[in-house]
């Protein structure tokens, strides 16, 4: 039995190797040698991939334990920045309104608030109601509230691969008591916010002065 699966395995080997060769030879070099040493060489890179495979187990082991790491210290900070929420650690990001269109569709945003820490990036769910129909439906957006506390960014794409189209929400020097802001998106051709109103606050400011015009 074990001698019927080793050939074939061999025959798996040299019916892959009809187009590729072992070990980096030309189709003139494995013409060359004889039918013993192709086995011996099939059997080397057999080893071979077997040895790398090996290792790219063991780095993608590694991987995940560096990524998990690197979530609970995350985890930490950003826990440590909820519970003490003074001095902008934390913000809070009401939507108040505005449109969103996807190709010829047409949908008014519905009002939401959110709340992000310091150097966190977070997804979150516009929702959503078509103007005429009246459904509602939600749209994936992200948040991203910058680690120096300058500025909040509303995206459309997920930053991690596109981060050039954003709405900016900097800073004025107002957050305390709140600043009030409209902007609009052009994202892509057919995708788009337009005029959407936004109201940034200190999460742990007492301010109770609102501020009325728009940025």
């Amino acid at each position: 039995m074990k001698k019927a699966l080793f050939i074939l395995a061999l025959f798996s080997l040299l019916t892959a190797c009809a187009s590729s060769y072992p070990l980096g030879m030309s189709e003139e070099q494995w013409k060359s040698i004889s039918p013993q040493e192709r086995q011996a060489l099939l059997l080397k890179q057999q080893k071979y991939n077997e040895e790398q495979r090996v290792i790219r187990m063991k780095a993608a082991a590694k991987e995940r334990e560096l990524q998990l790491k690197r979530d609970i210290a995350e985890k930490k900070r950003l826990d440590a920045l909820y519970n003490n929420p003074e001095n902008g650690n934390v913000i809070m990001v009401n939507i108040l309104g505005g449109d969103y269109k996807s190709g010829k569709r047409h949908y008014n945003i519905m009002e939401d608030t959110y709340q992000i820490a310091r150097g966190e990036a977070k997804q979150i769910e516009l929702r959503l109601e078509e103007s005429k129909k009246h459904y509602n439906s939600n749209e994936t957006a992200y948040l991203v509230y910058a680690q120096h506390g300058n500025g909040v960014y509303l995206y459309l794409d997920n930053p991690k691969y596109s981060s050039s189209k954003r709405i900016s929400l900097l800073r004025d020097g107002h957050w305390a008591c709140g600043s009030n802001y409209k902007k609009s998106l052009y994202s892509s051709s057919y995708e788009s916010l337009d005029n959407i109103r936004l109201f940034v606050k200190e999460s742990a400011s007492h301010c109770r002065t609102q501020r009325r015009h728009y940025l």
